[in-house]
């Protein structure tokens, strides 16, 4: 995937803004004493990840304590300081991110049963902070709790495959791409297969004019466990391009191919062996976006067909309403295509993709992640169409190219996701040298089928595009969707060694600060019972009152707001709030709105976002004051809110036990013939 900083929206819209508050943030902040707050677990350390080695930039760890400044950190103390300096200030260590330098979407994520390891790869620019000649970096794990960089941590150590210099088919770039653990006879003999876009032209862009052959689809594979790679002598397998056989399409893209074997379209399309099929990104100029379909016998993965397009919407169109269901935009990349089964035995089937070239003004990024669950038929042209039956956003935040995979190990599918900085000053790059990296990864997040009995529909609230809706004879309802939630046994991990607290239930008729002094990772899972107005969470707040992040239930028009208006004290790091949408079932059997649990993970600037295991976010704050970790509940001005379960874990463990704290890179600024005079790459 080519990826730029994405351009912010500042504005959000009135009613969503404001979801009948003031000032287009909410009430009930930190002046005349709408806070309050109770001394809880102070003291005490925990072994909380990049506790150690931290140097002077500053990261706090401990679970409380009064060591923590409230001295604000400064943009002009920022723009003088050193590269790399604030390395560790807000970086997370509890996430799955590269090294050092500029990170984007998550690879091949795969599991090896050969060697009983998982393997991430991600989109890498070592010693870089923006985008450039892009590469792929390694990580493997025997769990996806503790992770270790293939190869090393030092400058390019984690490399797997880099661009081979312009004038070949993959010179300029590897973009993404997903991997099987099988040869390219479809084997498993310890062989790990990677399918990946390579890239001979730049730049490429779905609103620039696309240059024919500018991507090309190639394999990769390693008879080592990943220790090296080899190009398949064949490469490309794939050269479709704009206007030629056997696409014939005015593309707009064309790259990121996802494969995997599925035996329910072998059989819809009367195989007569099993075969691999691969979606990608791609469009059609003036048209729309589309996912193209391609299929191979899994004999031999190196000769691939196209079927048709999977799915043929129209440009900037919608599924349902725009704020429950996002915008398809003109392009898709980073498309995904899968299957899952739910209780009753039958088979949803699901598309993923990143649409390009919406201008949402409630969402702050031209990118959106989104899926569609869809019907899908035999075509008049023998090939499988896909018709939406359901949709929403796979991240409701910056969260963007989603990918995942089958778990065979645990028999569930596994969804990766790259969470950029949110960086707006001196051109979208203010503190990103000093801090040496941008972008994580999400936790790995576990999809599966959301099944809910025993529904009312009130005012036709579930007719807002998210679930698959069915009306039963006693006048009940049921709903389906795709369900979301931080995979069990990763977050059981990242717990390990942390400080628990758990408050019971309690009524709350203002906001209230629980525990003054944190860490600089933690995680909260709150359940509000009953709430007459706003609710939700504080975090990243300090004890002096003057920075806090709010995060908000609003039912008035059923948003999840992350209300950053006050979540730092530096204007160059973006302040805008970010808004997902949330409609909680209503149950039969009370006649009341179900409970709603806030599971929410801080690391570092990176906040991870779950409701009810069916809706995901994902956001940064940077935070000036090493002090503002502090976190509680939030009640909107003049309501009241039941909260059944309130519990923390305060400092969660470091997954890079080999990786010092600070592995910052050198930096280094490309030439202007390395880069094409800076056409290609910026070079920084």
């Amino acid at each position: 995937m080519k990826s730029v900083v994405p351009t912010l929206l500042a504005i959000l819209p009135l009613a969503l803004a404001q979801g009948g508050h003031n000032g287009g943030h909410h009430n009930g902040g930190w002046n005349g004493g709408g806070w309050y707050s109770e001394g809880w677990n102070k003291g005490g350390g925990s072994n909380g990840g990049g506790s150690n080695g931290v140097g002077s930039n500053g990261r706090n760890q401990g679970s409380g304590g009064n060591s923590q400044s409230c001295t604000s950190l400064t943009a002009d103390e920022i723009r003088t300081s050193g590269n790399n300096s604030l390395f560790t200030r807000w970086r997370p260590y509890s996430h799955v991110n590269a090294p050092a330098g500029w990170l984007n979407d998550p690879c091949a994520p795969m599991y090896d049963p050969t060697r009983d390891e998982y393997h991430i790869f991600y989109q890498w620019h070592p010693q870089h902070i923006n985008w450039g000649n892009i590469s792929w970096g390694h990580a493997t794990s025997k769990d996806m709790i503790s992770w270790t960089d293939h190869g090393g941590w030092q400058d390019h150590e984690a490399l797997a495959l880099g661009p081979s210099g312009n004038g070949s088919y993959n010179g300029l770039g590897i973009f993404s791409g997903t991997g099987q653990p099988v040869n390219i006879h479809g084997q498993k003999d310890g062989t790990l297969l990677l399918f990946y876009t390579s890239v001979s032209w730049l730049p490429i862009g779905w609103s620039i004019p696309y240059h024919p052959g500018s991507e090309t689809q190639s394999l990769a594979y390693s008879t080592d466990g990943g220790n090296t790679w080899q190009e398949y002598a064949g490469n490309p397998v794939i050269s479709a391009t704009t206007e030629t056989a056997p696409m014939y399409w005015n593309i707009t893209g064309f790259r990121d191919p996802f494969f995997e074997p599925s035996p329910h379209l072998d059989a819809l399309l009367g195989q007569s062996e099993p075969h691999y099929y691969a979606v990608f990104g791609s469009g059609i100029e003036g048209v729309g976006p589309r996912i193209p379909l391609w299929s191979a016998p899994a004999s031999d993965l190196t000769d691939w067909t196209f079927l048709g397009a999977l799915w043929e919407p129209q440009a900037n169109t919608s599924f349902g309403p725009l704020l429950s269901t996002g915008t398809y935009a003109f392009n898709f990349e980073v498309s995904g295509f899968f299957s899952l089964t739910d209780s009753k035995g039958d088979v949803h089937y699901y598309a993923n993709m990143g649409t390009e070239g919406g201008n949402v003004s409630f969402h702050e990024s031209n990118h959106w992640a989104l899926w569609n669950e869809g019907v899908v038929s035999r075509g008049a042209n023998g090939s499988a169409q896909f018709h939406p039956v359901a949709g929403g956003a796979g991240d409701w935040g910056n969260g963007y190219a989603i990918t995942s995979f089958n778990d065979t190990k645990n028999n569930r599918r596994l969804q990766w996701v790259w969470a950029p900085e949110d960086l707006v000053g001196d051109g979208g790059l203010f503190s990103a040298k000093q801090q040496g990296f941008q972008g994580s990864l999400t936790i790995p997040r576990e999809l599966f089928v959301h099944e809910a009995d025993g529904l009312l529909n009130p005012n036709g609230t579930l007719e807002n595009g998210n679930s698959v809706v069915t009306q039963h004879s006693d006048g009940t309802y049921s709903a389906s969707t795709l369900g979301v939630m931080p995979a069990r046994d990763v977050a059981d991990g990242l717990r390990l060694g942390a400080r628990y607290t758990k408050i019971s239930k309690t009524t709350y008729t203002s906001n209230k600060i629980l525990q003054q002094q944190a860490a600089a990772s933690y995680e909260i899972r709150a359940v509000v019972l009953a709430t007459t107005g706003p609710v939700g969470l504080v975090i990243g707040a300090s004890s002096d009152g003057v920075e806090y992040t709010n995060i908000i239930y609003e039912p008035s028009n059923n948003t999840i707001l992350v209300e950053r208006l006050h979540s730092s004290t530096i204007v160059e790091f973006a302040n805008v709030t970010v808004t997902g949408f949330f409609a909680p079932y209503t149950l039969a059997e009370t006649g009341k709105a179900e409970a709603i649990t806030m599971d929410v993970f801080v690391d570092g600037s990176l906040v991870e976002v779950f409701v009810n295991e069916r809706f995901a976010l994902s956001t940064r704050i940077y935070p000036s004051k090493l002090c503002s970790t502090g976190f509680g509940v939030y009640v909107g001005a003049g309501s009241s809110a039941t909260f059944s379960n309130f519990e923390a874990w305060v400092g969660l463990a470091n997954v890079w036990p080999e990786r010092p704290a600070n592995s910052s890179s050198p930096l280094v600024w490309d030439t202007a013939a390395a880069t094409n005079n800076y056409t290609w790459w910026s070079g920084n």
